[in-house]
């Protein structure tokens, strides 16, 4: 079943984020301080391993994508596609038809909510609709691009629009998808994309 991205509960993990920080500083303050006590003055500070760094990273994301993200280094097999439109319909309908093709699915409702979760999932194709509220799927390409995060991943128009994409913001997209694809389409470009980066 594909994941769907929160907003509101992007904002409260906003939050509950920063108090997990504060105490784990408090808490790393303690236990250095402690160590100082039992080993001397020189006792360093106490870091946070590479095991526990990685099982902070893998909350975070599960937090906040769900729990593709926390295996997103674990060697599996399914590559990941994000799904950003702003139908409900069409966003699960195309969803669906990933999955059933052998992918793992996230979805976003509109472009800001794309960035976001292109930057903390890390897919390896996005179809992107390109006209949606908040922020479009333009813009959203664009922002995608301009970070060294996420500039390297394919994202294809995918929009009952084609003609939007023509001129200077045709270089935001690898593909442009005319909606309504058939399932076949949509499989056979993910496919192609997600084999060409292998």
């Amino acid at each position: 079943m594909a994941h769907a991205f929160n907003g509101h509960g992007f904002g409260q993990f906003l939050g509950d984020v920063e108090r997990l920080l504060n105490a784990a500083r408090e808490h790393e303050r303690q236990l250095t301080a402690f160590a100082t006590l039992l080993e001397g003055e020189g006792a360093g500070q106490l870091r946070l391993g590479a095991a526990g760094q990685r099982q902070l990273v893998e909350m975070i994301a599960t937090r906040l994508v769900g729990p593709l993200a926390a295996i997103a280094g674990s060697g599996s097999p399914r590559a990941r596609v994000l799904v950003v439109d702003d139908s409900d319909s069409g966003r699960d309908t195309t969803a669906a038809i990933l999955e059933g093709a052998g992918f793992d699915a996230i979805t976003a409702s509109n472009g800001l909510e794309g960035v976001i979760v292109a930057h903390y999932a890390r897919p390896s194709v996005i179809l992107m609709d390109v006209t949606m509220p908040v922020l479009d799927g333009l813009e959203a390409a664009r922002l995608i691009h301009a970070s060294t995060v996420t500039r390297d991943l394919p994202v294809v128009a995918y929009t009952a629009n084609p003609q939007v994409v023509e001129g200077p913001v045709r270089r935001w997209f690898v593909e442009v998808l005319p909606k309504p694809a058939g399932a076949e389409a949509i499989v056979a470009l993910v496919q192609r994309l997600v084999a060409s980066r292998a």
